[in-house]
């Protein structure tokens, strides 16, 4: 394999990698509205009445689910200034910029990214964690009426 093709490669699988975090970002914000929602729609049914320790764990899905909302969020902010510097980094390049004022912006997106990925597992983290609370919650509530 000569340099250009292994160049190609790389490339190719650094779109896919940002195409797949995009997707997967995007996904785990829109799971995590949802699921909101459904939590705002069960404390209007006067049927859901939590009771003992749901009192405590439902609220506190609820808080970890809008901080996964947050961490989403920010994480989607995060990208876009990311990107808004690597084009200001190859508009840079093209101007002719010296290596250093290059390597400073390049230092600054390499933070950027490793702040993404942070905030990302942050997001997943927060959404996991509020999904099952959301789950021991409800169904707490239901095996409760049950019995």
């Amino acid at each position: 394999m000569n340099q250009n093709e292994s160049q190609d490669s790389f490339i190719r699988w650094q779109a896919i990698t940002i195409s797949q975090l995009t997707y997967a970002l995007n996904l785990i914000l829109g799971l995590s509205v949802a699921t909101l929602a459904f939590q705002v729609s069960l404390l209007l049914n006067k049927d859901f009445c939590p009771v003992s320790w749901q009192k405590i764990t439902f609220p506190i899905s609820m808080l970890l689910l809008l901080s996964s909302v947050a961490f989403g969020l920010w994480c989607v902010i995060n990208r876009l200034k990311d990107f808004q510097i690597t084009t200001k980094i190859a508009r840079k390049r093209e101007s002719g910029a010296t290596k250093e004022e290059l390597q400073t912006l390049r230092d600054f997106c390499t933070k950027l990214g490793k702040r993404t990925w942070g905030i990302f597992w942050c997001q997943i983290g927060t959404f996991g964690t509020g999904v099952f609370l959301t789950i021991i919650s409800v169904g707490g509530s239901v095996a409760f009426k049950v019995m």
